[in-house]
């Protein structure tokens, strides 16, 4: 992989990626000179062959660990749908115009807490990122909310907050005109309750009292696999989460254990299964339903799972029928 790059007094600006691979991660320095800058179009498939050559000629070229490159012949561009994850430098300070323009196969975007300026149209066109990963400041500061409200989509984000992980959910939502014929004027309606958690943030930083709220909307509103992970992440990962907020959300996985049961499954997270099969603790029938599933795909770390807590649930329940 190869970037092409811009050097000024004390920081580099990355304005092109070349190599075979569909992941990057810019690094932090280049010479010694910390990366505060992603260019304009740097990602984007629509860059103008012109421009490109311009750039060549007067920028300047290195491989990943650093050491100079004269060429990029023969490498392509990493751009548009070729792009699938990117992780930008800590020190990142600013993102240019049109930076991830029609990149339709981006899925995970990676940042710092110091990225402040994120250019106009930066994000046009990405309608698959799924994944956001921030290390936000100490005081709990990025430029999170404006990533969200850019992006619609159903999205998981991880926060990284000194040494403390925490995993949140924002639902999607989109935005439709009515026309209100008697008043002749075209009525904005938002749906979806992914529009109020995007909302929660105070001073640049999620409010996550506010966010742990907000999840009678989610029940109301969004479909059960989308408040299933929001449920499970938040007990999972429980940073800042009150007794209250913690409360709420176990009495949803309890009613919906079975939901919460296939998701763990399906994404082969079993320590985190077997926590929730204590947790919630579903009756014999439940159970047995979760042992069909396993064993019909042949899911054999669930099944032992699932009767090892068959196995305890029922030595407990001979014990109280026994006093």
């Amino acid at each position: 992989m190869i970037f092409l790059y811009e050097e000024a007094e004390q920081s580099i600006r990355i304005t092109r990626v070349f190599g075979q691979e569909d992941c990057v991660e810019i690094p932090e320095k280049v010479h010694g000179k910390t990366v505060t800058e992603l260019g304009a179009y740097a990602f984007s498939d629509r860059l103008d062959r012109q421009e490109l050559a311009e750039m060549l000629s007067v920028g300047k070229m290195c491989r990943e660990d650093g050491t100079a490159s004269e060429s990029v012949e023969g490498l392509p561009e990493i751009a548009g749908s070729r792009l699938l994850e990117l992780q930008l430098p800590s020190g990142l300070v600013k993102i240019g115009r049109y930076a991830f323009y029609n990149c339709r196969g981006l899925r995970k975007l990676k940042f710092g807490g110091a990225l402040e300026d994120i250019g106009a149209g930066a994000l046009t066109g990405c309608h698959r990122i799924r994944y956001l990963e921030v290390n936000v400041k100490d005081d709990g500061t990025s430029s999170l909310r404006e990533f969200l409200t850019e992006l619609p989509e159903e999205l998981r984000v991880d926060i990284l907050k000194r040494g403390e992980y925490g995993r949140f959910w924002f639902p999607e939502f989109f935005e439709e005109g009515v026309e209100n014929t008697p008043a002749r004027i075209l009525e904005n309606h938002v749906h979806g309750s992914g529009i109020r958690y995007r909302n929660c943030f105070i001073h640049k930083s999620l409010h996550i009292r506010e966010y742990d709220d907000l999840f009678e909307y989610a029940r109301a509103w969004e479909k059960e696999s989308a408040v299933t992970a929001m449920a499970l992440d938040r007990i999972l990962y429980p940073v800042e989460l009150s007794e209250n907020a913690r409360g709420r959300y176990m009495d949803y996985l309890k009613q919906h254990v079975l939901a919460a049961y296939i998701r763990l499954s399906e994404e082969k997270e079993y320590a985190a299964l077997g926590r929730i099969l204590e947790e919630t603790e579903p009756d014999r029938k439940t159970a047995d339903e979760m042992l069909a599933l396993a064993g019909k795909k042949d899911d054999m770390q669930s099944i032992s799972l699932l009767m090892e807590y068959l196995h305890r649930h029922t030595k407990r329940q001979r014990k109280v029928f026994e006093l």
